[in-house]
Order: structure tokens, then sequence, then C-alpha cells
């Protein structure tokens, strides 16, 4: 039982310290526990634009546009939408400050403001937001197809770019490639498009296809119905009002243009039936849409697994001498350079489930790579995370990674799966970086008129540069979680993450008096200037529990006192319940299995499972408040703490479809011996007969209306 207890009360390991280059600093902005953050922008002052989908207090999904300050100060809203599956794909912000989101929507019922169609049953929107996110200015949907990025030019004119199966969508007489996708009686091809709407929405300047029904199939009678498919993901416009276009593609015809570096698709397969590996697309118009200047194919070099599927663009910049730089996730394959950062699929990749996320650069002709490498697994955030160029022409990203498979330097700590990182505009160095937990990172990133980065994480995670701040804080989360949360509950216990926000020597809590010190190594954590007891402080990582009293609030500004000095951190909602349950292993998404004991006393593991109708126990924090009113923060607990919240644990396993919802409680509260904030759960496994063949049984815990991330207990 002591070994548990240690995992339990001492968390982590924490790496040693390093010295930050730029000083990440977390803030997070309100989009509720099932919302999701999407897209990042910023304004010629240095104002954020962060683009979310959310669920309103009736239920309905909305997207949500939050404004803030350079500080991350949240100074505006605007919430809009049908409730019917909108998804913004894109953001950019004009001259006057004023913001245009991009998507696709699938209802009849979205808000439409002097449309430019006569759509009006879903398809491919656009939306302009005022800078003070009061009302839509205009929006139109496009037609029948998905609206994938965005940019603008200097002038404010809006170029959005996506894919269609519509053969009438709105080309413009003269257009590049006026016929667009036919349907037949097997089906439709997917078509990508590009299309330019004048600054103030009143007509689509241009508006092209590109795409092809043609792709290379042997497969007999399985090639029924199979066609080339298109789809434009990311787009960039340069000083000049060139253009440059990219996506995926299987359409073995598309307009490729003599000397560019991918003059074939590569992506069919000879398999029957045929598997189809996609091949990333380059496009690139001159200025006011003359001509078409190159475009190239970016295919892998070759395919290295059954379930490789192939290579895709989700992010474009162009640098001051028109080179393009792009990136996204690639298979095994990835055409790499000389003296790439990372030359082979990543080594955390051991079936090719999943992609690797990539960067690359390739001149202002597209005749030649001038790098290209993998970075990372290019998993759990989004796919093939984003990139951005500061004026230097360094290139910046965030994605998601398991962080042992990142060509950083060893000195940088593992704080979780999301990173940022600078790289040189070579692409021969890893100049800086950090690990964040996840959710902190990974979904978008923007460098400000002061030159200095923002990484956007689906959470609602703000990270921006701050140098001011004495340390960098990247996350907090519950500290038997891994997602960073802008929420916390009373007894709560946190672990917060980032670079020298402790001492270079880790202390374990000390107790005194039978409660947790408030101070550790001159380092104290303050919600709403209240010391919270401490169990562990480091230079990379501090474990605190969230004070009894934050109950009597609705939001915790957090400080942590430093050895450098107070480094003012997010300002944090506080709830009523926020249960997770302590797992083994790193803190990784999407999680494991538990700390946990068979009913013998035994620790429950692969080689000792539980059996069918016994009871396990488990450890939880984020409980919320006790039934024992009054009591002092931080003590170690011998039976008082009973969370005031119903418990239940939840079935949640795929195996089991026997209708088993719920399982028994059979105890649920103090863990004798631990301090309180740390609960013990005894809940009974159903019987063997329902357990039918697994060997891990997968189960939530619901405290109040909140539930916990999915964990295990393996089972026999």
């Amino acid at each position: 039982m002591s070994s548990v207890r240690a995992l339990l009360l001492f968390i982590f390991v924490a790496a040693s310290i390093t010295a930050a280059s730029n000083q990440f600093v977390a803030r997070y902005v309100a989009i509720g526990a099932s919302g999701s953050a999407d897209l990042l922008a910023v304004d010629a002052s240095g104002n954020f634009f962060i683009i979310a989908t959310v669920l309103e207090p009736s239920g309905s999904p909305e997207i949500r546009a939050i404004k803030t300050d350079p500080q991350g100060n949240e100074i505006a809203s605007f919430d809009f939408g049908s409730g019917s599956g909108d998804t913004p794909s894109g953001a950019a912000v004009d001259p006057q400050g004023n913001l245009v989101i991009v998507g696709t929507t699938y209802s009849p019922n979205f808000p439409l403001v002097s449309p430019l169609t006569s759509t009006t049953s879903g398809g491919a929107f656009v939306v302009k937001l005022d800078a003070q996110l009061t009302k839509i200015m205009f929006s139109t949907l496009l037609g029948q197809g998905q609206a994938n990025a965005v940019a603008l030019d200097s002038a404010g004119n809006i170029y959005v770019t996506g894919s269609t199966t519509a053969s009438d969508f709105p080309v413009t007489p003269g257009a590049f490639q006026t016929a667009g996708p036919t349907p037949t009686g097997f089906g439709t091809p997917i078509y990508a498009f590009a299309t330019e709407i004048s600054s103030n929405g009143t007509s689509i300047v241009y508006s092209t296809f590109l795409g092809s029904p043609d792709t290379t199939c042997i497969g007999g009678s399985g090639c029924l119905g199979t066609f080339g498919n298109t789809s434009a993901t990311a787009i960039a416009v340069d000083s000049t009002g060139a253009v440059v276009v990219g996506g995926s593609t299987t359409a073995n015809q598309l307009p490729v243009t003599p000397g560019t570096l991918g003059q074939q698709c590569s992506c069919d397969r000879t398999d029957s039936p045929p598997i189809f590996i996609q091949s990333g697309f380059l496009a690139k118009f001159a200025p006011g849409w003359k001509q078409l200047d190159w475009a190239t194919y970016i295919p892998l070099a070759q395919a290295g697994f059954a379930t490789d599927s192939g290579l895709s663009i989700t992010s474009i910049a162009i640098d001051a001498q028109g080179n393009v730089v792009f990136g996204g996730a690639a298979s095994s394959g990835l055409v790499v350079t000389s003296g790439a950062l990372q030359t082979s699929y990543p080594a955390a990749n051991t079936s090719a489930d999943y992609d690797a996320g990539y960067v690359a650069k390739v001149n202002a002709s597209a005749s030649s790579y001038l790098f290209s490498t993998y970075i990372g697994e290019g998993i759990w955030e989004s796919p093939g995370g984003a990139l951005a160029l500061d004026a230097q022409g360094d290139i910046w990203l965030t994605g998601g990674s398991a962080p042992s498979v990142l060509p950083v330097a060893s000195s940088v700590p593992l704080l979780g799966s999301t990173f940022v990182a600078e790289l040189s505009s070579d692409g021969s160095s890893v100049m800086d970086a950090i690990t964040a937990p996840a959710g902190a990172a990974g979904q978008a990133i923007v460098v400000t008129p002061d030159g200095l980065p923002a990484a956007l994480g689906s959470s609602g995670s703000l990270l921006l540069d701050l140098p001011s701040q004495p340390a960098s804080l990247v996350g907090v989360v519950n500290s038997a979680g891994v997602q960073v949360s802008a929420d916390v509950a009373p007894y709560e216990l946190v672990s917060l993450f980032g670079v020298g926000i402790g001492p270079a020597n880790a202390l374990g809590g000390q107790v005194v008096n039978g409660a947790l010190t408030t101070s550790l190594g001159g380092v104290q954590v303050l919600f709403n200037n209240v010391a919270a007891p401490l169990l562990y402080v480091g230079p990379n990582q501090i474990n605190a529990i969230v004070p009894s009293g934050a109950a009597e609030q609705n939001t915790l500004s957090l400080q942590i006192v430093t050895p450098n000095g107070t480094l003012t951190g997010p300002t944090l909602s506080v709830v009523a319940s926020e249960p997770e349950v302590f797992q083994n292993g790193p803190p990784m998404p999407p999680g494991g299995s538990a700390v946990a004991l068979n009913q013998d006393g035994s620790l429950n593991s692969a080689t000792n499972p539980a059996a069918g109708g016994s009871v396990v126990t488990v450890w939880a924090t984020g409980a919320g408040l006790d039934n024992y009113s009054g009591q002092q923060d931080g003590i170690i607990a011998y039976g008082e703490y009973t969370p005031l919240l119903p418990v239940s644990v939840l079935n949640a396993s795929y195996a089991n479809v026997n209708g088993v919802s719920s399982l028994d409680v059979l105890y649920a509260g103090s863990a004798p011996g631990m301090v309180t904030g740390v609960i013990q759960v005894n809940f009974q496994l159903p019987s063997q007969n329902l357990l039918l063949d697994v060997s891990q049984f997968t189960c939530q815990l619901q405290i109040g209306a909140a539930v916990s991330s999915r964990f295990s207990v393996y089972v026999q």
C-alpha cells in the first residue's frame, strides 16, 4: 500500500531545470468543459481572436469568437451558428481589425447577412464580424461543399479554399478551371476550389475549380465509383497578391506544370480492393489570378505500410523570397532531405496506425526542396499541427506528439503531448522548444506584430510569450488527468507545469501538525491570494491543493511565487467537481490503466487481473466539497472526507454490450493516510459472464454532473 500512497502524493518526477529563451505563460478562455478551441488570429494591435465550438446552456452547439487583449484577458465574445454541426476551419483579421471566419454548415438555418449566393441549405460559409465582436457584417454560403482555409491580402480581400462536389459551385467566367465535378451513376468526384471575395462582401472577384476525376485504380469491379478526389486545406497570399493553395488528392491528372518537383501523383496502389495513398499538392496563382504560375504534387517517396494514408497539407506560409513553407501529417515514406532534423518515421509509430508530423520548404518555383523533415508523431491535437513565420523567416510550429520522439534537445523538459518549436529558416535546427500537457497547444499558432509567438490548444489554452514573466507556466492539470483545464474544484489536487517555476532541487511535501505546509523552498501557489497546501515543488512541476475556500468564489486568480519572482498565471473557473482517476504511466492521452487494488489487496495489473464480480479500489481527486465543514486544508485524512455530491462509476467499455450502465459503488470517501482531496472509490465489477473476453474493463467516474476521462482495470 505504501507504494500506491507514494504514487498518489508525489506524482510525476519532474525534469531538470532548463532556461527558456521564450517565457510562455498560459491563459484560458471560456469555452466550457464540452467546448473545443479551433482557430487563432491576431490583429495589428496584438489582440487575439480565438474561435471555438461550444455548447450553449440549452445544449445547442454554437460557434464562439472570443477577443482578448495582448495579455490574454478576454474583452469581447460573440456566438453564432445554427446548432447543426457548424464547423469553423479558418480565421483571419483584416486591416481594420474585423474578423473573417470560414467553415462548413449543414443547417438550413445558418445566419445569412447580405449573402452572395442563393444557397440556403448548408455548405461552405464565410462570416465577417466587426472588430468589437458585436455583429455580423456579412455572411454567405458559397455553395455545397466545405470551406477549409482563409487568407486576406493587404486590402482585406478574402481568399477562401476548400472542396466541393457541386458542378454549379460559383466560378467566374474565364477562371483557370470552369468545369466542375460531374455526377455519374456511381457517384461524384471531389474538386478543390479557390475563391476571392471583395473585402466588403459584395462580390465574388474570382473563383475557380481545381481538380480531376481521373485516378489510377487496378482492382476490377472494385474500381466502380472510384474517382480522383481533391481537397484544398491551406491557403496563403504574399505581399504581391500571389496566392498559394495546398491540400491533398488522389487525382492523377491535376494540372501540374513542367519542372516542378512532383510530376506524378504516386497515389495509387495495386491492392485488391484498391487502397489509395493520397498525395499532397501545391498550386501558385499569379497576382490577380492572371495565370497559374506553377502546380506540383507533393507525394510520398514510397508507402511503407498497408495502413499508410499518404500526405496532407494543413498549413502554408510564404517567406520574403517567395519560398513556400508547408506542413501537415504524413505516413511513412516522406521525402526527407539531407541533414533533416528527423530523417525517419518516428520510432514511437510502431504500427503506422496514425501519421507523423512534418514540415518542408520548396523554392519559389517549386522546382526543388530546400528542406523536408518529419517532426514528431502528429497525433492527439490538430493533425499535422500548424505553422507561422516570424520576420526573420524562422518557422514556428505547434502540434501534438509523444515528447520522446520530438527532435529537440535533451535539456527540454518533457511535460506532455503538445509542443511549440522554433525552427531556423533553413530547417537545420530547433532554436527553441517547449512541450506541454494535452490541450495546452497544438491547434494553431500566430506571430504577433511584436514578433512573439502565441499558440492555441483545444481546451481553450492560449500560450503567450510574455518576456516580463519570471518563468514559463504552460498548463494547469488535474493531478490525476492528462489535459489542461480552466476549471478547478475545491480540494482538487492540481499539477502546474512549466520551466523555472520551482527550485532546481525538488522538494516533497512537508506535514506540520497534521497538515501539509503552504511553502516549500520559498515557493508558494496563491489562489486569490490564499496560499495552497503543497505536495511537491520542482523546477518544472508543482503539485498543490485548491483551497476549500474556492467554493465561495466564481473565479480564482493564480499566482506562483518562484525563485525568480512572482509569476501571474491564468484565471481559473470554480466548478463543483472535476473528477479524474489516478492512472499508471506518464501523463499521456487518452489515458490508461488505473492505479488499482484487487479485492485481496494486491496491485491490479495485466499479470494480476481482477476477477469478475470482485471489488476493485481506485483513487481520484476533484470530488469537490465534503460533508465536514471547517476542516483545515491539506490535512491527512482518517475517514472524515466524504464528497457532498453523489459518486457513480459508469461502464464505458465498448466490449460490454449487456446493458450494464453503472456499477455498484460500495465506498467513496477518504483514503486513510492520504491528504484530503484524494478519495478512495471501491466498486464492484460486472460478473464474469458480462465481462466477455475483454482483458481490460473501461470505466468513467462521475461525481455530481462531471465525468472523468476513461480509465481501465485489468480483468480475467
